[in-house]
């Protein structure tokens, strides 16, 4: 599984709220609140991510929003995945969230063919910087930022706007899509991404500083029986780990990798 832990139930109130103001270009935050019947400074917060929504809130919000009803669970499982009232909460919302993607919801479930067209290492990237809200993206930023070329760059921007997941306004590239998934199966284009991103990490063992880094590893005997369990656990963890690191205010992009793989063979394997 290939994931871009971004999740957020705010980004889908943005898209909302953009999709409306390309509809119709007088259309305002304060016009999205009067929409809601909140008041604007309520919203402006939420938006800014200084102010949770409640559980309440989120789904009086989801119906006023005339959200479909997949919709309308995903914005409020992603709500108490972010902000969960207990681990329990966080646990029933992660696997709520796992379920409706195995429903393949447009906004979170990427094929594997579509991947195919975005495997390079640097489109994955891209989105993620893209996702940072404070910064502002041009082809000539993201191309300094990411150290790759600005044809690669632009390449890259209208191959991802083609596909829906970012788009510009005034020159500023941003992500609409903040958490996506491509289902684990055989894929010459997943095995190809991965093979790029263990490359990558080995540059990175000698050029980074210890201090911006992180390598481990540990060797262990294993019952095959078991294996699923463990893949569910990495989930778990990944998306735990990604909630930890990107906190109040992500301003680098990073990449987490995980493996698991065997040394020995039994006969006929």
């Amino acid at each position: 599984m290939l994931e871009v832990y971004k999740a957020s139930y705010v980004s889908l109130l943005e898209d909302e709220l953009h999709l409306r103001k390309k509809k119709n270009n007088l259309y305002s935050l304060r016009a999205f609140a009067q929409n809601l019947e909140l008041s604007p400074a309520y919203i402006s917060m939420v938006l800014s991510r200084k102010r949770h929504l409640s559980l309440k809130k989120a789904i009086y919000i989801a119906k006023k929003l005339k959200w479909n009803r997949q919709k309308q669970k995903y914005f409020v499982n992603l709500l108490e995945f972010e902000n969960p009232q207990s681990e329990s909460t966080r646990d029933l919302a992660a696997h709520n969230l796992n379920e409706l993607g195995k429903n393949e919801i447009q906004f979170n479930a990427l094929q594997v063919d579509t991947f195919a067209a975005i495997s390079e290492w640097h489109y994955n990237a891209i989105l993620a910087l893209l996702s940072i809200k404070k910064s502002k993206n041009t082809i000539t930023s993201i191309s300094k930022k990411l150290g790759i070329s600005s044809v690669e760059t632009q390449t890259a921007l209208l191959r991802l706007n083609r596909l829906g997941l970012i788009r510009v306004e005034k020159n500023d590239w941003m992500a609409t899509q903040e958490f996506l998934r491509v289902k684990s199966t055989p894929s010459e284009a997943i095995k190809r991404y991965h093979k790029q991103l263990l490359s990558m990490a080995s540059k990175a063992l000698d050029e980074q500083a210890f201090e911006l880094r992180d390598f481990s590893n540990i060797t262990l005997t294993v019952d095959r029986s078991r294996m699923q369990e463990a893949k569910d656990r990495i989930v778990k963890f990944q998306n735990e780990l990604a909630q930890i690191l990107e906190g109040e205010n992500p301003t680098e992009v990073y990449q987490f990798s995980m493996q698991l793989f065997g040394l020995s063979q039994r006969h006929g394997d």
